[in-house]
Formats: C-alpha cells, structure tokens, sequence
C-alpha cells in the first residue's frame, strides 16, 4: 500500500510547543501495609499514576519532574515503600517513539503514525481493497474531527456477527492504534478465498483505529502524556474527560474521579461527552449483531471482562473466564508473553463508567472484554516501535482464540 503523502508539517509546527519531559523519571512504588497504600493513593490527584496501586503488595507507576523526584523518593522510603526507577528518561523513550522511517515505499505497520498518516492510511486500505473492506463515519469529535470504523467481511452481502474493536480511547496508548491497523492489515492480506479458516468468513469485524482522536493529535503536538479528550469543563481551567469513566453504566460509583483535573474525570453526567454519547448510539443500532466488543488498551498484559465498577461477578463469569483463559493461551503461545485474565475490578481496580461494563450490562453484549496490551511496566505507554509487529500479532491470535471459542459453543 502506498501513502500518497505523509502530512509531517503539522507534527514538525506542533512539535515547538511539545512538552519537554526532560528530567522526568517514572518510579515503580509497592506499598507493604495500608497506612502506605494510604498514603500512595493520597497522591493520585497530586501525579500522573500511569497505573494505580490496588491494594497492600501491588505496585503503582508514577510519572515524577527532576525536581520533585528526591522530595518524593524520601518520603516513600519514610513510609516503608519498596520503590525502583522503572523509567530513568521519558524524553528520550518519547524522542525515540516519534522517530519516523516512513518513506514513499509505502505504509510501515512497524512504527506509529501521526493521526494524519492513519486517516491517510484508511482511506488507502479501503480504496485498495474495495471488495473485503469499507469505511464508515460513527461519529465527529468535540474538535470536529471525523472518527471512522473499518468494516471487514468477505461477503457484505451477508449479515454475519460482528466482532467491535475500539482502540485508542487513552490518547497516550499509541500501541493501540498501531495494533488496530496491523489486525485489519492481517485480515485481509491473510483471506484466502479457499481456504476454509478466513475469519472474515465468520465474522464481520468493525475496526476503531483512533476513538479519541483530539486527544491522539494533542499527543503528537502537545503533551505526549495526554491521556483524556479535549472538551473544556465549565468553570475550571483543565480540558478533558476520561472517555473510559464516561459510559452510562454504574457511572460516577467507584474508580473515577469528580475533578476535572484528575485524569480519570467522569465528566458531567453520564454520557457527557460527544464521544461517548455517540458511540452508545451508534453501537446501539448494531448491538443485536455484536457478538465480541472489545476495548483496547495499555500497559500490563490483561484480557479483562466485566465487571469494572464491582467486585461482583457477572452471570456470564464462568463462560468469559473460560473465553479469555483461551485467549491468553493462544497469545503465550505465539511470543510466550503472560496475560492475565479475569473481571476488571479484581485484575485492575474498579472503574465505574467503562465501555465493556456498558457494553455487558446495557447493550446485552456476553462477550465484552477490556484489553490492556504490552508491556508489563519497562516502558509503559513509551513501548519501542519494535514492540509493535509481536504484540498485534499475539493479540491477533488472542482474536481467532475467541472467535473460535465461540464457534465450538455453537454462539455464531
């Protein structure tokens, strides 16, 4: 596939006003008893936690300035915190994943793109492969931006069951979309007509490359960290709303914050947002046909299902424990990378207002998961783009593990 041109301008103007995380390091803090667990999450509103401690034992990821780190350091060695530096230099894994090798060759699966690229990029893959694949508009963004699904079948005249990907609803989870335009590349470079095993003759799968697209672009251009959308919220001086805190289910119950600054905001009410309101109302249309919907994330390796906002099991546990078990087997077996599977809240943390709990409980969706993809903390949402190509491949073989478990149970 050729990319006719390759919008780098933006990036190269944005890229003057990019945050420079110079100095910033990324400390790995355990705490040993609940007065420091405590104490760790009284700082939650205060840091960027690339990922929360959830409970005594478990380990947080905390993204710290040069000049705030040894304040820091000492007062978690007072607390009695096992604490290691699991990222001495965020600027240079940010310079190093910004690098571009595109070239008129044609489209690298291998490196992460620009949002320019990507939507260049859909609107090639489709033109090229007129008969397996189109494009369809789902919804426009607070800034006004067109978000488009992939549709994947080898027959549109069927309607088949429909396997949903979303990916890119955190902005700063590049390998998200890398990975959902790598699964489209598979699908359809690997459909063979005669053969009898093509995915895209069971199902027709309904690709998201990039949900979040302001806050995608902002991470180019602006803060690479960025993590939220990018409306404004009335009456404070922080943008954005966590769109994975925004669904109508159990919203505002547990896991999310009611402060616009937090990265985990709920927003308004339920729904607030013009993203996930409109997502409801698209999946909504389709829901009878959906079979899979699937959330995809970053870091820590896990196959999750509901529920998010609870610690209670769903009534479908068993199945989707057995589901997902297949699908983390079938991801070992391809890089030997270890997946955990099982409900969100017991393999994360609660999170009220997610999408695999509104999908699960709303929509009537048996099998809806969340993903969180490589790696397990070495680089977080810095991940080389030499990680790109084995982790779509092993979460691919995650896919056609669920697709197949749902066929040996007579679900198609």
């Amino acid at each position: 596939m050729f990319i006719k041109f390759i919008l780098l301008f933006s990036l190269v103007v944005g890229s003057t006003a990019l945050k420079d995380y110079s100095g910033y390091k990324v400390l790995r803090v355990t705490p040993p008893d609940s007065f420091s667990h405590a104490f760790l999450r009284s700082l939650e509103n205060e840091f960027d936690f690339w990922k929360e401690s959830k409970g005594v034992g478990h380990s947080a990821d905390i993204l710290v300035s040069g000049d705030r780190h040894p304040i820091l350091l000492s007062k978690f060695k007072k607390e009695g915190c096992d604490v290691t530096t699991m990222i001495d230099d965020v600027q240079s894994l940010i310079e190093d994943q910004m690098k571009s090798t595109s070239s008129s060759s044609g489209f690298n699966y291998e490196e992460y793109h620009t949002l320019a690229e990507i939507d260049a990029w859909i609107n090639d893959f489709t033109a090229e492969n007129p008969t397996l694949v189109q494009k369809e508009r789902i919804l426009t963004t607070y800034e006004g931006r067109d978000v488009y699904k992939l549709k994947i079948s080898s027959n549109f005249g069927e309607e088949k069951p429909i396997f949903f990907m979303i990916g890119t609803t955190h902005a700063r989870e590049w390998i998200s979309p890398a990975t959902m335009m790598n699964v489209a590349n598979f699908l359809v470079s690997n459909y063979i007509p005669s053969r009898n095993d093509n995915l895209i003759d069971t199902m027709e799968f309904h690709i998201v490359p990039v949900f979040n697209k302001d806050g995608y672009k902002y991470t180019w251009e602006n803060d690479r960290m960025w993590r939220k959308t990018r409306d404004p919220n009335d009456g404070s001086p922080c943008t954005g709303t966590d769109p994975n805190r925004n669904w109508d289910c159990q919203w505002g119950t547990g896991g999310s914050s009611g402060r616009p600054c937090s990265d985990t905001y709920m927003g308004t009410s339920p729904a607030s947002t013009v993203e996930i309101s409109s997502m409801q109302d698209h999946v909504n249309v389709i829901k009878d046909r959906i079979k899979v919907f699937m959330d995809v994330h970053a870091y820590s390796q896990y196959w999750m299902y509901p529920y998010g906002y609870s610690h209670t099991l769903p009534a479908d546990e068993v199945e989707l424990r057995a589901a997902s078990k297949a699908a983390v087997d079938a991801v070992y077996a391809v890089h030997d990378m270890v997946y955990e599977n099982g409900p969100i809240a017991e393999v994360i943390y609660v999170a009220s207002g997610s999408s695999a709990d509104w999908a699960y409980d709303v929509a009537g969706i048996k099998h809806s998961y969340a993903l969180e993809l490589r790696d397990t903390g070495k680089w977080g949402f810095l991940l080389p783009a030499s990680q790109i190509k084995p982790t779509s491949e092993e979460f691919f073989a995650g896919c056609k593990a669920i697709v197949k478990y749902l066929e040996d149970n007579n679900q198609l």
